[in-house]
């Protein structure tokens, strides 16, 4: 079979260009630092890197709903806490105007101090976090009590806005939802809570009413043990939370690195193959300048 000149020099064209194409090749890979620049690169690489980052990604998300939940979470518990702060120091004044020694003007004196106290657990009730209302179920824009008052000021009743016993939830892993919020109703009910409890309780020290006074100290009581539950359970679920987020970030590490085995390039490797292919690349020039002076040679002659 004869071979022409045209052949000779596509051949060496394609002794030049193959080596030259994979030095570029290592080029972009020593620049990027990525092994896989292009799906072409490496389809089934390319294929699992994909599946990998995706699963990373909802982990990272998973991440950022469990960190927005928990700093609600702590926003209530403080909340709770200070409520039952408040009911403590209530019931301590209960018991003191409950003293058959004390005298009308005494128990008036208790009855402001725990007018006080009503006012600060009204405005616990509406505690505002970035300005949503942590007790107000879903409705979260809309203040969740609003209190009636007498021509002095003095708080004689209350109502509230909307339903409050919606929960809010946040998923926190593959079909794991969990619920962030206490509702209003859990705590801050009008039939039982401390805001009811409270207002009876004022209302029966500046009355001079002993029986009244007596009775609003179990009254109290069952609103701060509704308190510590509602805190307890708050608790656990934070706690369960927390631990998620350790898997979940856990979880991301893993698979970072998963990615980085597969898509990162390795310089020594790297150095390795780009001397050869400078080598080879320097071999195919030199052949291919003889075989073009050989050439010359042969036609001048």
């Amino acid at each position: 079979m004869r071979v022409t000149n045209n052949q000779y020099y596509i051949q060496m064209l394609r002794n030049i260009q193959r080596p030259a194409q994979d030095m570029l090749d290592i080029q972009n890979q020593l620049s990027s630092g990525k092994r896989i620049n292009s799906y072409s690169d490496d389809p089934g690489g390319s294929a699992i890197v994909e599946k990998y980052k995706s699963t990373r990604s909802e982990s990272e998300q998973f991440i950022r709903n469990i960190s927005d939940g928990v700093v609600w979470m702590n926003q209530t518990e403080s909340a709770l806490s200070s409520l039952e702060d408040n009911l403590i120091q209530a019931k301590a004044l209960a018991v003191q105007g409950a003293n058959a020694s004390n005298s009308r003007s005494e128990r008036q004196d208790i009855g402001n101090e725990v007018n006080q106290i009503l006012e600060s657990i009204l405005s616990l009730a509406n505690s505002n976090f970035r300005g949503k209302y942590l007790f107000a179920g879903v409705y979260t824009n809309a203040r969740p009590y609003i209190e009636t008052r007498d021509n002095d000021g003095s708080i004689n009743g209350f109502g509230v806005a909307n339903d409050l016993s919606g929960t809010i939830d946040r998923a926190i892993n593959e079909g794991v939802n969990v619920q962030i919020n206490v509702p209003g109703d859990d705590v801050f009910n009008l039939t039982d809570g401390p805001l009811a409890s409270i207002m009876a309780l004022r209302d029966a020290l500046l009355s001079n009413d002993v029986e009244g006074i007596q009775n609003s100290i179990d009254a109290v009581d069952t609103a701060l043990e509704g308190s510590l539950t509602a805190r307890t359970e708050l608790g656990a679920r934070m706690a369960r939370m927390e631990t998620i987020q350790f898997f979940q970030e856990s979880q991301g590490i893993s698979y970072t690195s998963l990615i980085s085995e597969i898509e990162d390039a390795d310089y020594a490797e790297l150095s390795v193959r780009l001397a050869t292919s400078e080598a080879g690349y320097r071999a195919a020039i030199s052949t291919s300048a003889r075989i073009v002076q050989t050439s010359l040679v042969d036609l001048l002659t």
